[in-house]
């Protein structure tokens, strides 16, 4: 998968929950972090930017829907595997 298509996908999920300005800032934010640059991303990569965000989304919705949402993130992005 592209990084691009990864951050689109991801961005649309969190966005409800943050806004679409703070999504955009919060997985471009994680992907620098991780070193996440444009081209390919793998799935352990993936693992780790779901994880990333869903530590961050703890503090807006709470422990269990930040949880629920991390599974729709890893489900729409690898089929449920990465970070797993």
């Amino acid at each position: 998968m592209q990084v691009s298509d990864a951050r689109e996908r991801i961005q649309g999920l969190i966005a409800p929950v943050l806004g679409e300005n703070m999504a955009r800032s919060a997985v471009q934010a994680q992907c620098q972090k991780l070193g996440i640059v444009e081209g390919v991303v793998t799935r352990e990569q993936l693992g780790a930017l779901i994880e990333k965000i869903g530590q961050g989304l703890n503090v807006f919705m709470g422990r269990d829907k930040a949880h629920q949402l991390v599974g729709q993130m890893r489900d729409a992005l690898t089929g449920g595997e990465a970070g797993r």
